[in-house]
């Protein structure tokens, strides 16, 4: 998303490979938003470049710039929690704590995981070689120069990196290991379009491995390691593997709780249901060649504390 120009202000300048487009679907990817979600939330918003309204069926031309003026909310007051787990010249790893995003989005300006390091470190030109999610704690990897920064993602897109999580699911699963292979695509029945579905015709291929390590009567410690990089991968799979991720506010109940959380009208008693304050999912391990020395990088961060307290005496807690 561009800078605005001022507070509250955000232009998008139109190329050709937007031209015709009408002007309520090309927002709507820009946001993210449903067109109903985007249409209610920004009606009276948006202008032309000269600051004239424009319709919602406007047909945009190459070169035309979109300006939408949107309301400015105070910065959520989340805590950016991060240990520094490897650093030298080229990259940095953190064992990302949950809550914080990792970098500039939507309300979170300065209280996300790279702004906070770029500070810390006086390293003004890291950058982010993967993301996770705001609620996933775990291993997160950053890259110093653009040259590196594509080697590494290189790296990730060609499947040369080992990426292995830890998840704590509902119920027991009857099932030692299991491989799912479900492709999926971007759910645009749902009012924010940042929710996935198992798509077996029009979905990309994604396939997870899950192995079980742990059990209890209501919930279980699963290993999983992806064998693609889908958004929001494993926690579907775990979903259609009959075990949901405990705490996942986004595909427990139909994404309700999630639309709840994002209007503040998330109870104590709907996070009781959920199983956890967050989803309980943590990025335990990346292991890679390191793309400037060519040594074998294996990077680890232990099971959190709020995980470990789900699964007493958990022998990945000791």
């Amino acid at each position: 998303m561009p800078l605005p120009r001022k507070v509250g202000e955000f232009r998008f300048p139109v190329g050709a490979e937007n031209a015709g487009r009408r002007l309520d679907v090309f927002l709507s990817h820009k946001f993210r938003r449903s067109r109903t979600s985007l249409t209610e939330r920004l009606s009276g918003c948006v202008f032309d470049g000269g600051g004239r309204p424009l319709r919602w069926s406007h047909r945009l031309r190459s070169g035309d710039v979109v300006v939408v003026h949107s309301e400015v909310r105070p910065e959520p007051a989340v805590e950016v929690r991060y240990r520094i787990i490897f650093q030298d010249q080229w990259l940095v790893a953190v064992d990302k704590g949950p809550g914080a995003p990792v970098h500039p989005v939507r309300g979170f300006r300065t209280r996300t995981v790279l702004t906070r390091l770029r500070e810390e470190l006086g390293r003004p030109n890291l950058q982010l070689a993967h993301r996770l999610d705001r609620e996933t704690s775990g291993v997160l990897l950053l890259a110093e120069g653009t040259e590196l920064l594509r080697a590494l993602m290189d790296a990730f897109a060609s499947r040369r990196v080992k990426k292995e999580y830890l998840a704590l699911v509902r119920g027991a699963p009857a099932w030692d290991r299991i491989r799912v292979d479900a492709p999926l695509s971007l759910d645009r029945s749902f009012p924010i379009l940042c929710r996935m579905k198992v798509d077996p015709e029009r979905g990309q291929k994604a396939i997870t491995d899950f192995e079980v390590l742990e059990r209890r009567a209501d919930r279980a410690l699963v290993r999983a390691v992806p064998h693609t990089g889908r958004q929001h991968q494993i926690r579907l799979h775990l979903l259609s593997a009959g075990h949901p991720v405990l705490g996942d506010k986004l595909y427990l109940e139909d994404g309700r709780p999630y639309l709840a959380m994002i209007r503040d009208r998330l109870g104590e008693a709907d996070l009781m249901r959920l199983g956890h304050t967050r989803q309980a999912l943590h990025a335990n391990i990346l292991e890679l060649a390191h793309p400037a020395t060519g040594a074998n990088l294996r990077l680890e961060a232990p099971l959190p504390e709020d995980l470990c307290a789900l699964l007493a005496g958990a022998a990945h807690c000791r």
